[in-house]
């Protein structure tokens, strides 16, 4: 197309229409069948929402991890739907602190001298172990992070 002649937008308007009358018929009277079948069945439509809603679950979720948050939000993301129609909900599990909860005294990993590393605080948490760390031990900054990522606790004595 040159720069001197005008484009012709009815030209363009009438060929989009075209297009579209050529290419929609069948989707049009898909769509038209489906909302004639829906208007058929009102009242069984009606009652499947009634015995939805009557059919709400409610899911007990205890996020102490962040591969127990990711798990979580995958399956927030899948269940999308049950969610907003309010078939499906979510309620924080209340964790209490009790002689199984926590580990005993002798459950944790001793460190006398040097420097807690993001490593060791790794180690910790895949063998389930708590940091009890001594006087004049560093705790780096990045283990203290991945202490708390991980759920480790990190104890002075």
């Amino acid at each position: 197309m040159s720069a001197d002649k005008p484009i012709d937008r009815d030209a363009i308007r009438a060929m989009v229409r075209q297009v579209l009358r050529d290419a929609l018929p069948e989707a049009v009277r898909e769509k038209i069948a489906a909302q004639a079948a829906d208007a058929a069945a009102p009242k069984e439509k009606a009652e499947a929402r009634a015995a939805d809603s009557d059919a709400s679950k409610v899911e007990d979720v205890s996020i102490a991890t962040d591969a127990e948050l990711a798990a979580f939000v995958r399956r927030v993301v899948e269940q999308r739907e049950a969610i907003q129609s309010g078939r499906l909900k979510f309620r924080l599990k209340r964790v209490r602190k009790s002689a199984d909860a926590e580990p005993a005294k002798g459950g944790g990993e001793h460190v006398d001298k040097g420097i807690v590393t993001e490593k060791r605080v790794m180690a910790a948490a895949k063998a389930g172990r708590r940091l009890v760390v001594g006087k004049g031990v560093v705790v780096t900054p990045l283990a203290r992070d991945k202490a708390r990522q991980l759920g480790v606790q990190i104890e002075r004595e």
